[in-house]
């Protein structure tokens, strides 16, 4: 039962730590970015399993503990998931909402330096959407997911 509570206790943590790392899509991650995720993945490994790293030893229950914690981890994913369905306000906590850094003409330098996000990044999705100047830009967004959405101006 402990490796349930521990599996359970280290994807709450893992959920927050990923919130306060901030929002990168895959697309936008570093070097430095995937370094953190292995690097949980493994303290995350031995926090649940502690010595226990057998599947299954077949010749007994406590062989089970890496199951165990598979299982728990993917039942705390459905109930997370559940949870936001059912809670606007739980997934505003999870998932964050989208933020406004750029609009008309003006940069929120605040949000900016929350997000640790650079105007390369918003110069760079300017660019992928087939924007060249900053004129034709009206909005950026950075969603729940880290993406940039960015809004034109209208034409004239």
């Amino acid at each position: 039962m402990t490796t349930v509570w521990k599996a359970a206790a280290a994807y709450l943590v893992v959920l927050f730590a990923m919130r306060l790392i901030g929002r990168r899509t895959a697309s936008q991650q570093a070097s430095f970015d995937m370094v953190v995720l292995f690097l949980f993945g493994g303290m995350t490994t031995t926090a649940i399993l502690g010595e226990d790293r057998s599947f299954s030893d077949g010749r007994s229950a406590s062989g089970t503990a890496a199951m165990t914690g598979i299982f728990t981890v993917g039942f705390m994913h459905i109930l997370v998931s559940w949870l936001k369905l059912k809670s606007v306000l739980f997934e505003r906590i999870v998932d964050g909402t989208p933020i406004v850094v750029f609009e008309e003409g003006r940069w929120s330098e605040d949000q900016m330096r929350k997000l640790r996000m650079q105007e390369a990044d918003i110069r760079t999705a300017m660019r992928q959407q087939g924007m060249i100047e900053m004129e034709a830009m009206r909005y950026a967004i950075i969603e729940r997911d880290g993406t940039i959405s960015i809004i034109p101006k209208e034409k004239k």
